[in-house]
């Protein structure tokens, strides 16, 4: 067994453990606050443990924990084997679990020839027999280069050094029994089983591991990240029906387990212990035990894939393979090397992962985008989505945590060509290849607005599009213009008074964009009331007894007085005015003058208000009679009498005076 390089925490109690030399634990070992009956389940005091059990006991095979806070013990044969000081070791701790696996854990790499899918070494001290193993993934270089992944022990120690492919119906998986290579697979290009420089390993190194990675040399081949259930081996094609690799990680205690190699095929266990180690024939290998039915894991299984669902976990590195002669079952034991840990020694060896095609979302392939619209898609967390145009220079593309993308659509109008693929290091998807149609969005005609109303005439239509098109107005105003690098435009006009309906194209790169049409009217403007003043109130002979005011020459004028028509004319030298016919009484008047010319109106409007008149004073009353107070004539006055002549002319005078009085009254009472 090799111990791995990878040394993982391990939640638990804090206390040294102090060992004796001759193995075991000294009788006290306790610290404040511990409890001398469980034994350590994380760190150095971890680890130490282990190396001693596994050195002190020839029937030990492996030490490891569960994930529930027991140290677990594998042995080769019945725990009332143990002896000694792991015995000791065994009865002191409440949280030791001792599991026989029957027989010892050996590597698993057949030497003679038995052909198969999968792979074999041929030993270069003998060229009569090999290595036979299983690959484990499709991989790469350093470099980026095509590589597989495999156990490190299946290379005697990097001395068998080329690699050819089995035939798949050879191999006892496939139901063969005379396996044959059939092609070259590549040579090895890192090998390391046990300590570094495939030494046996120190205990307690994390870097002892079993690993090995063969540089492709075969250019006919053609690696994919997937791992084969040997349902095809019969038709010598077991990529016919695979499990993708998606991602690496570790192995989950309780959880099942996969395992696929060239002599079971695929089987699977459950995971039983995790961060361990195991001396696999004689080197430390770091990694987890699988536990499962007898022959889950045979001889030739070595190097073979072991993943959980599409999750890479490592390579098969020993097992307890059956003793025929003595009949003892076996292949239910399988230890795992640890595949974070070896690729970690390898200098930039990688496992192949299969990445999902991106998407083509906005538009969709075949549809069309307007210049610098948003072509988007979604594609795998993680990734870059390399974009390739058919004419010009790839890019990359960001793909967000939502697994969302987008790019601007190019300057040129027309057909887009473009190839997508999503990258992440050197693994790559399929590749989506699309086409969008890019068109100019319709100009925009920003003077006149739709609806609007232009005062009198209007000199020039103009707005905003692709810079460098031609914009072309047809309808009630032809004409072209380019459009200048800011985006702006403008045609000349002349427009009169009148109705108008325009319509708007551009068109470069010999495509036209759709149209843009506008509604608008040239009113002239409108006419000015001046004889009434806007919220004047008016009485007496100040009551307005017409309409008058100002407009073009030659303009209609309709005068309405509370809506009701009270009179038409026609401008003459910038004035108009209409009589009213009847005098306006008292109440709250709305005067509404609308000038028209050729068939277009524009209106102005006042108010205003008529009160009544105050009605006159009374006429005073009991005017003397003329002939002096009544019954005695004019009083005395010390005048003396006066004479007929002088009394007819004053009775003359006061006569008149009455007459005009009553006239002038009545005149202001009417």
């Amino acid at each position: 067994m090799t111990r791995n390089t990878k040394r993982m925490g391990w939640g638990g109690l804090t206390a040294a453990v102090a060992l004796t030399a001759s193995g075991l634990l000294a009788p006290t070992v306790a610290f404040a606050g511990d409890d001398p009956s469980i034994a350590p389940t994380a760190g150095a005091d971890f680890d130490a443990t282990a190396q001693r059990l596994l050195s002190g006991d020839d029937d030990i095979q492996a030490v490891a924990k569960d994930g529930r806070g027991n140290v677990v013990v594998y042995t080769a044969g019945d725990e009332s084997d143990l002896g000694g000081a792991a015995r000791s070791f065994v009865d002191s701790k409440s949280n030791v679990i001792v599991k026989s696996i029957g027989s010892p854990i050996e590597a698993l790499a057949a030497n003679d020839v038995v052909g198969g899918a999968g792979y074999v070494s041929p030993d270069p001290g003998d060229p009569q027999k090999g290595f036979f193993c299983s690959i484990g993934f499709a991989g790469w270089s350093p470099e980026g280069a095509p590589a597989v992944i495999s156990a490190g022990h299946c290379t005697k120690d990097g001395t068998a050094n080329e690699s050819l492919l089995t035939t798949p119906a050879n191999e006892p998986a496939g139901g063969g029994s005379k396996p044959g290579a059939f092609a070259p697979l590549g040579t090895v290009g890192y090998s390391q089983y046990g300590g570094p420089g495939n030494s046996a390993g120190a205990e307690g190194d994390s870097s002892s591991v079993d690993i090995s990675a063969i540089d492709v040399t075969n250019p006919d081949l053609n690696l994919k990240p997937e791992i084969t259930d040997w349902t095809t081996a019969s038709t010598n094609d077991l990529a016919a029906s695979t499990i993708a690799v998606e991602s690496i990680g570790e192995a989950q205690v309780g959880a099942s387990a996969s395992k696929s190699g060239r002599t079971t095929g695929l089987t699977s266990g459950t995971v039983d212990s995790v961060e361990g180690w195991a001396e696999v024939s004689g080197r430390w290998v770091y990694g987890f035990g699988v536990v499962g039915d007898y022959n889950m894991v045979l001889s030739g299984d070595s190097g073979g894939a072991v993943f959980q669902g599409n999750t890479a976990l490592g390579v098969v590195s020993g097992g307890n393979d059956p003793i025929p002669e003595t009949g003892t079952p076996g292949g239910n034991f399988m230890w795992v090397a640890d595949l974070q840990a070896g690729l970690a020694r390898t200098g930039g060896y990688t496992v192949a992962l299969k990445i999902d095609a991106p998407a083509l979302t906005t538009p969709s392939d075949g549809g069309t985008v307007g210049v610098g619209g948003v072509i988007s898609g979604t594609a795998e967390v993680g990734t870059t989505l390399k974009v390739k145009p058919s004419t010009g220079d790839a890019f990359d593309v960001t793909v967000d945590g939502a697994g969302n993308w987008s790019f601007p659509a190019p300057d040129k109008l027309g057909a887009y060509s473009f190839s997508l693929t999503s990258v992440s290091g050197y693994n790559t998807s399929a590749t989506v290849d699309a086409s969008v149609q890019v068109k100019a969005e319709a100009p925009v005609i920003t003077s006149p607005a739709n609806g609007s109303t232009i005062e009198n005439e209007l000199t020039a239509i103009s707005g905003t599009g692709l810079a460098g098109a031609t914009v072309t107005l047809t309808g009630d105003v032809k004409g072209t213009a380019k459009v200048a690098a800011d985006g702006s435009w403008s045609v000349e006009t002349d427009l009169s008074i009148g109705q108008y309906e325009v319509t708007a194209t551009q068109a470069r790169d010999g495509e036209t964009s759709a149209a843009a049409t506008v509604e608008f009217t040239v009113a002239p403007s409108a006419p000015v009331i001046t004889g009434v003043q806007d919220g004047e109130s008016y009485t007496g002979a100040a009551v307005p007894t017409a309409i008058s005011g100002t407009g073009l020459t030659g303009a209609d004028i309709t005068v309405t007085i509370n809506d009701a028509k009270v009179g038409e004319t026609v401008v003459k030298d910038g004035t108009w005015s209409v009589v009213l016919k009847d005098a306006l009484a008292a109440g709250d008047y709305a005067v509404v003058a609308t000038q028209t010319v050729d068939g277009v109106s524009s209106s102005a409007s006042v108010r205003f208000s008529v009160t009544a008149a105050p009605a006159p004073a009374p006429s005073p009353s009991g005017t003397p009679a003329p002939g002096g107070n009544p019954g005695g004539g004019l009083a005395n006055t010390g005048m003396g009498d006066v004479a007929p002549l002088a009394w007819g002319a004053l009775a003359l005078m006061l006569g008149g005076f009455g007459a005009l009085g009553y006239r002038k009254v009545r005149r202001a009472t009417r």
